[in-house]
């Protein structure tokens, strides 16, 4: 029988329900009172399918437990896989069937050359080999035939421990340790880093095309991660469901859909939105006729931030 990796989705961020309304930065396993999970990168990382060749399994006791959850013969946050009895190199990787995901020992391929933060295409049904050094997994959107590699190259992580991420190449970018990987039934499996470029919402400093700028915190702070382009009252799980200028949000308890962000009237963000909000068009800072801007406060974002009611006033 073969293994081979599950598709992996990278849960990001909280979404967010009105009267408790908060985001949190790419962290599924902090809770939010009465938010349901609301940001995935949805990243296919597929791979090489893996033999079940029985490889040895580590010796775990003479090695400090790590906080990978995926059980198995080794361990992703370690890769303690020994060589097989010819030499070769192996990796820890996360695999399995639809029943369940574990981790095993899988044989170095010499396509595997991509270093930490290196730009790179998920493994895909086309394309299953994983570009990425041993230890290392392209997380990201699948790229599309002629466009740019979406993904990076990630080591699986701790909480936290943003040292192990190390920096995005050729662009300097610190990685963080802020994204679990979820199987196709949202299980949480591991935690990897992320590289994100900085943006600035309303289109003032816009992402490359299929990403969106997604507002992280009460400072501002916002960062460019794919989108799903899901428009303005589609059902929405994961924060980056939505198309760029919008938000995951379910502000009537009926459930979260994709809503326009919209520029708080009078309120002073700290960039130049370059024009008033009634005049910077849908997606840049107003919202559609007739609905208007919805002047709710964010728990855990800036002030100059709203959201656009929907057509039906809801």
């Amino acid at each position: 029988m073969s293994l081979k990796r599950r598709a992996l989705a990278a849960l990001c961020v909280l979404a967010l329900t009105e009267g408790s309304l908060a985001v949190i930065a790419c962290d599924a396993t902090d809770a939010v009172d009465d938010a349901v999970d609301a940001t995935d990168e949805r990243s296919s990382s597929s791979s090489d399918a893996a033999k079940d060749s029985g490889p040895a399994r580590p010796d775990a006791s003479s090695e400090a437990s790590s906080c990978a959850p995926v059980p198995g013969a080794c361990d992703l946050v370690l890769q303690n896989c020994p060589d097989t009895d010819d030499g070769q190199k192996q990796e820890c990787v996360a695999a399995g069937t639809d029943g369940s995901v574990q981790t095993t020992c899988t044989p170095v391929q010499a396509s595997q050359l991509l270093p930490k933060g290196r730009s790179c295409c998920p493994a895909s049904d086309g394309n299953a080999a994983n570009p990425c050094l041993p230890g290392l997994t392209c997380v990201g959107r699948a790229c599309e035939d002629g466009g740019p590699q979406t993904g990076r190259c990630t080591p699986a992580c701790c909480k936290g421990d943003d040292q192990a991420c190390g920096k995005s190449e050729p662009e300097g970018i610190a990685g963080a340790c802020d994204v679990s990987l979820v199987d196709g039934n949202d299980h949480r499996l591991y935690d990897v880093c992320s590289y994100r470029e900085r943006c600035k919402p309303f289109g003032v400093e816009p992402c490359s095309a299929g990403q969106m700028c997604l507002v992280e915190d009460k400072l501002g702070t916002a960062s460019c991660i794919s989108s799903f382009a899901k428009q303005v009252g589609e059902p929405c799980k994961y924060s980056n469901d939505c198309a760029d200028g919008m938000l995951c949000i379910d502000a009537t308890g009926t459930g979260a859909v994709c809503r326009y962000m919209c520029l708080t009237p009078y309120s002073l963000p700290p960039f130049d939105a370059g024009t008033s909000p009634e005049d910077a068009g849908v997606g840049k800072g107003s919202c559609p006729t007739p609905t208007g801007c919805n002047i709710t406060g964010f728990t855990n974002l800036p002030a100059w931030l709203s959201f656009c009611r929907l057509a039906d006033g809801g």
